[in-house]
């Protein structure tokens, strides 16, 4: 994210929050990728002058919170977090962030547990998710978005696939095909006739059931379909894409955060049918890239929410945050989203 995307303010403490979160941002994408694998971040929208960007929110320090916010959920939204903790310390000292990154479907069962105080996930709650945590917790379940993401659809260096359809990906990753056509094999299957690809047999990597990136694929491009059983299913997004540069017949799905040196991520049927989009920033936004998503932390909204839960929440839509989480390389709110979500903090 270019930083002119951020109304600039005080310059001294926005380079001590980034040097802060340096180090913890780079362990992650280390632990997650391995020593062959770089992070890269999607590209961004383009910078517009000052005078046409609102402010965004402005995080107050409020001294008297204390306490630990205990965050279990989403390796996506988990990464972005702990990547803000040093900048959100260095503002409420008092305030301790747990992150355990156990997917998308362990946030709703640790809400109704009382084991979290924030739930990250990368795709919505399920309705009957949300109706789980509101009888055993007898208060309504409410979401801040911090950012925005997307998932990929990736491909060795070596392949010479540009583009690819909805149809076609579920032909690839679909068991039941529920949008038509034969399954899809191997590579020639897909119209590469040449050799050596018309005959050899497509690999195939995703996440597993409990994350946010394979409900979403199955949600939108299998339409709610089974997948095959040869998807090889990966713990992160990271290691999807270390698999996909190192085999040549491979095509996963994964964040659109994450790249390889050897992956390249390809072409998508927009949503509206008009053309191929990748992940850009600009075509999250118009909603013509189909496998867009929000990356959000769900609460309980009681009397005995922390006050500290809800302090980070405003950290991360506020211009601190969001400078942060730009930097990062994710898709930050716009100004008129991030104060619609640091309303949502005072009910």
């Amino acid at each position: 994210m270019n930083h002119n995307d951020i109304v600039p303010h005080t310059l001294d403490r926005r380079r001590a929050l980034l040097l802060m979160g340096a180090p913890l941002v780079a362990a992650a994408l280390a632990g997650r990728a391995g020593a062959a694998q770089e992070a890269t971040p999607p590209a961004t929208e383009p910078v517009l002058p000052e005078d046409q960007l609102a402010p965004y929110p402005e995080f107050a320090e409020d001294a008297g919170i204390r306490g630990t916010v205990r965050c279990v959920g989403s390796s996506a939204v988990g990464l972005v977090l702990n990547a803000a903790r040093p900048g959100f310390r260095e503002s409420q000292p008092d305030v301790s962030i747990e992150v355990i990154s156990s997917g998308s479907g362990a946030a709703p069962k640790a809400l109704a547990a009382r084991e979290a105080d924030l739930a990250p996930m990368s795709r919505a709650m399920r309705q009957s998710e949300i109706d789980e945590i509101e009888k055993a917790r007898g208060a309504p379940v409410r979401f801040v978005d911090i950012a925005i993401d997307a998932i990929a659809i990736s491909v060795n260096r070596a392949n010479p696939m540009q583009r690819i359809s909805l149809r076609d990906l579920d032909r690839i990753f679909g068991r039941e095909r529920r949008r038509g056509g034969s399954p899809a094999v191997t590579w020639g299957d897909l119209g590469l006739r040449q050799d050596p690809w018309a005959k050899r047999q497509i690999t195939l990597f995703g996440m597993g059931p409990g994350t946010g990136s394979n409900g979403i694929v199955q949600e939108i491009v299998l339409q709610g379909g089974a997948f095959r059983t040869a998807v090889n299913e990966e713990p992160v997004s990271s290691s999807v894409i270390q698999a996909v540069a190192a085999d040549p017949s491979a095509i996963g799905y994964a964040s659109a955060y994450f790249t390889a040196q050897r992956a390249r991520q390809i072409e998508l049927e927009a949503a509206d049918g008009t053309g191929f989009v990748l992940p850009t920033a600009d075509h999250i936004r118009s909603g013509r890239y189909p496998l867009a998503r929000a990356l959000r932390l769900y609460f309980v909204a009681d009397s005995r929410t922390a006050p500290a839960a809800m302090q980070f929440l405003r950290f991360l839509v506020s211009q601190d945050g969001q400078e942060l989480i730009g930097d990062l390389g994710q898709i930050t709110l716009d100004a008129a989203a991030a104060h619609a979500e640091f309303a949502k903090t005072r009910y």
